[in-house]
């Protein structure tokens, strides 16, 4: 893990156009907070999510079990329409759709009232392209929930963009574990969340890496890999950058409060896959060399068997320990 955090920072150093790029996409975020009044209600059965990438667009992405399935487009002037991204394949069974593959109506449209009705009543037995997009969608919808008696872990929220779900994206390729630089092809953090530990009333920012499953191949080790690159450049990012801090936090304007924001420089990094018998992480921490930052790694496990019968989560792993259940 070592090894990864320093051939990262290398990479990193090497590069610089990162930087320039991603004060300009804070810049952009500060400077679009109307983005947050979508113009339309989140339909049900289907979570809605944005990327930086249409961060000074009113873009929005519809996915059904963490598979995109429409586009929602608020024009300048109001408009509102659907675009149907729902393709025909044998990867998912998402049969049936009313409206075809791009074709485009308006949102308050017959058309467009029979695709979120047809989503809305679509069992969530349906199969869709990727399982592990469909957990990955589900533990941000169980993570956004309030405190109260259903949400299971109290003490741990995803950072939103524009109160959406989103992937932050990074200049780094990681999934082959072998760090390289890819500029605005890199790979996307699974989720970025904030939480309290049990030990202090601080807020961390925490990494986590998200797997559908847990064998040798994609191990807690080979994931943790995965994540301790992200880990490491969200470090070197805040440490450019330390306004990005106030974003992570949730502020939706800047308010020039980064020595409050960053008041410690602890990072969870957090692997999320099934129960397996594959390594397990609890509290290793590692420096990052070059800046104040430390990453604590830990595991989080869930029952498998209890998400597919009820799509509910049933956890376990070392992560429990550190924030306040």
């Amino acid at each position: 893990m070592l090894n990864i955090i320093i051939k990262t920072l290398e990479i990193l150093n090497a590069n610089s156009e990162w930087q320039v790029r991603y004060d300009g996409y804070l810049s952009d975020i500060w400077s679009n907070p109307d983005k947050t009044n979508k113009g339309f209600v989140k339909p049900n059965g289907l979570s809605v999510y944005t990327t930086v990438g249409d961060r000074n667009t009113k873009n929005y992405y519809l996915r059904f079990k963490g598979q995109n399935v429409g586009k929602v487009k608020v024009g300048r002037n109001g408009k509102v329409t659907l675009q149907c991204l729902v393709e025909e394949s044998r990867s998912h069974k998402i049969k049936g759709c009313p409206l075809k593959y791009k074709e485009v109506v308006d949102w308050y449209s017959v058309m467009a009232t029979q695709f979120r009705a047809f989503f809305k009543n679509l069992s969530l037995e349906t199969k869709t392209k990727s399982p592990e997009h469909e957990v990955e969608n589900a533990l941000l919808e169980e993570f956004r929930k309030r405190i109260g008696a259903k949400k299971i872990l109290h003490n741990i929220q995803p950072v939103l963009l524009h109160g959406n779900f989103f992937q932050m994206p990074t200049p780094l390729k990681a999934s082959t574990h072998i760090p390289t630089y890819a500029e605005h092809s890199g790979g996307g953090i699974d989720m970025l969340a904030r939480i309290k530990t049990e030990e202090k009333e601080h807020t961390r920012l925490c990494v986590i890496e998200i797997k559908d499953e847990n064998k040798t191949t994609e191990s807690q080790k080979v994931a943790m890999s995965q994540a301790i690159t992200y880990a490491t450049f969200v470090a070197k990012l805040l440490t450019a950058h330390p306004d990005w801090m106030e974003f992570f936090m949730g502020h939706k304007t800047k308010l020039n409060r980064n020595s409050k924001c960053l008041d410690n420089f602890d990072i969870e990094v957090v692997t999320i896959m099934p129960e397996g018998n594959t390594e397990t992480f609890q509290d290793e921490i590692l420096e990052i060399p070059g800046t104040d930052f430390k990453l604590h790694c830990h595991s989080l496990y869930y029952n498998p068997q209890k998400f597919l019968e009820t799509r509910n989560f049933e956890f376990s792993g070392t992560f429990l320990d550190e924030i306040k259940k």
